[in-house]
């Protein structure tokens, strides 16, 4: 009996789908699935609000660095075991969102 492998899905958590979202080396917005959570995303921090959460996947703490500057900007993740991985928001900006 063969297994067939299942596809990835975000859970309904707008953080985690943020995160699954970025983390895609085609571009945050490849997917039609992804531009409605990374345009809320654009329009949170652009408002002052802060990056969103994922706690299905381990991160205990996310933190927007060089909020500002879109030249230098990046999310470091915190996860739960206390690992860090920064991801670098460079370029994936230009997704048509405000």
């Amino acid at each position: 009996m063969g297994m067939v492998p299942a596809p990835a899905y975000a859970s309904d958590d707008w953080g985690c789908e943020v995160l699954l979202c970025l983390s895609n080396p085609g571009g945050a917005t490849q997917y039609a699935q992804c531009v409605p959570p990374i345009t809320k995303l654009w329009k949170t921090l652009a408002g002052g609000g802060s990056f969103p959460t994922c706690t299905g996947g381990g991160v205990a703490k996310t933190k927007v660095d060089n909020l500002k500057d879109p030249q230098r900007r990046s999310v470091t993740m915190t996860y739960s075991d206390g690992r860090r991985q920064t991801y670098s928001l460079v370029g994936i900006e230009g997704t048509g969102a405000p």
